[in-house]
């Protein structure tokens, strides 16, 4: 009997490495949760909202639609019994991992609604890496299934109003590695969908709150992020005065009024992003036009091997006081390649390869909506 059991426990072991072996990774570990999300004005889910509209296509007060409007006087409001412990927003990230988080804590309409409502203390962030493809859309977002990283980080913020920045304690390479292993795991188990589209989710978990002291009903009234430490970027009324390219360095500075010399765009970093990283590989900036009002740049990336062969040249534009990138998918909504400045009537416009002028008072809306 002995024998017979060793020889059956040795069978089993045999079966079990082989499907160890030959079973894909992600039919064994990886674990699909589906989320709908909507997208306007951002893109984002919450476990709650304080008064949320019956009416479908309705944006509520307490939305979480208010954490990317870029006015701190609007708040998402959690809606559970008591302080709302547990509650969660999940906020879509399109591009890169951006490592500093911009947060607006509690209900900044006044400070007597900030004082009478709760403020979160502890946040507890998570990532994952969401995916959707085509026909999953429905009238006001889409579903996504999303997988979770095993690293989360609490993180604590100040009871006061304003703007709170803070370093997120995750590594940026990390997150990228495991954003790409998971789009393998995904093109496994969803083989035949067409039009796979990937993007990071940040979730904020309220873990404990400053009380309020009237209402038990938990704030926050906004979140942005941010590649670079926000510490070096323009303050709200700061005036730009230069800008200037230093080709040695392959970086890009802006000079403001209070004689500051902040950075706006470094070619190594940039090449590192997009990972031009072989050897030979290069990746070099030309400022090619300021505008008039000193709040728009447009820049050049060239791309290419010191060994020869052909050089790409993609044409970008920048918001200075934002010291932000336009995103490609905004540009392509206008289908405009941005090339210099053009003042019409008064009014500033943005000259494109395709030889249409863009008003840059609606690009600037557009930023400001968050969406982009």
């Amino acid at each position: 009997m002995l024998t017979a059991f060793r020889g059956y426990s040795f069978f089993m072991k045999k079966l079990l490495l082989f499907f160890i072996l030959f079973i894909p990774v992600s039919s064994l570990f990886a674990q699909w949760e589906s989320v709908f999300f909507d997208d306007a004005g951002g893109i984002y889910s919450a476990s709650s909202e304080l008064e949320k509209p019956s009416e479908l296509m309705e944006i509520g007060r307490y939305s979480p639609w208010n954490l990317f409007d870029s006015d701190p006087a609007t708040s998402w409001v959690e809606g559970e019994e008591g302080p709302g412990i547990g509650s969660y927003v999940l906020v879509g990230i399109p591009g890169p991992f951006m490592q500093y988080l911009i947060i607006h804590n509690g209900y900044q309409e006044s400070e007597d609604l900030f004082i009478k409502n709760n403020r979160v203390k502890e946040l507890r962030v998570s990532i994952y890496a969401g995916f959707t493809f085509d026909g999953r859309e429905g009238q006001t977002g889409f579903e996504a299934d999303l997988l979770p990283m095993d690293e989360s980080a609490l993180i604590t913020l100040s009871d006061e109003m304003g703007a709170q920045q803070i370093e997120l304690p995750f590594d940026a390479g990390d997150v990228a590695a495991f954003s790409e292993e998971g789009f393998k795991y995904y093109k496994y188990d969803y083989p035949d969908e067409t039009g796979v589209q990937d993007f990071l989710v940040l979730k904020f978990e309220i873990v404990s709150v400053y009380p309020g002291s009237i209402w038990d009903d938990t704030c926050i009234a906004g979140i942005d992020f941010s590649k670079q430490d926000p510490g070096q970027f323009l303050t709200p009324d700061e005036q730009v005065t230069n800008v200037s390219l230093e080709p040695d360095s392959g970086k890009i500075f802006i000079e403001t009024a209070e004689n500051r010399k902040l950075l706006l765009v470094d070619a190594q970093a940039i090449a590192h992003e997009k990972g031009y990283t072989a050897e030979g590989e290069f990746l070099s900036l030309n400022l090619i036009e300021v505008s008039p009002d000193r709040k728009w740049a447009v820049i050049s990336y060239q791309h290419g091997f010191t060994g020869g062969g052909n050089i790409d040249e993609t044409y970008h534009l920048w918001s200075l006081p934002r010291m932000k990138e336009v995103s490609d998918a905004l540009l392509e909504a206008y289908a405009a390649t941005p090339l210099g400045f053009q003042i019409k009537n008064s009014r500033l416009y943005l000259e494109t390869l395709e030889d249409k002028s863009v008003l840059l008072e609606d690009l600037d809306l557009d930023m400001e909506s968050g969406y982009w």
